[in-house]
């Protein structure tokens, strides 16, 4: 990780933020202290979610509401009193 002042940043940008694109790490300060920390961003990750209508739940002749309301009163046992 790399530390660079507030100043030196406004006036480097361009250069920072090529670093921070191949992968550096910035910890910019403010007067000494620690103000930011410039980290790369990641990619979205996508979900690989091949079979999905094989891991669904079966309908067994119940709404989507249903479904849910059920789901919800087996994870919150306050559910179960309403």
């Amino acid at each position: 990780m790399k530390t660079i002042s507030v100043r030196e940043m406004k006036a480097h940008w361009a250069t920072v933020e090529r670093q921070v694109r191949d992968g550096e790490t910035f910890e910019v300060r403010n007067r000494g202290r620690p103000a930011a920390l410039i980290v790369p961003a990641r990619p979205r990750q996508v979900l690989e979610w091949d079979d999905h209508l094989a891991d669904a739940l079966p309908v067994n002749g119940k709404t989507g509401e249903e479904t849910v309301n059920a789901d919800r009163k087996l994870r919150d046992p306050k559910e179960t009193a309403s």
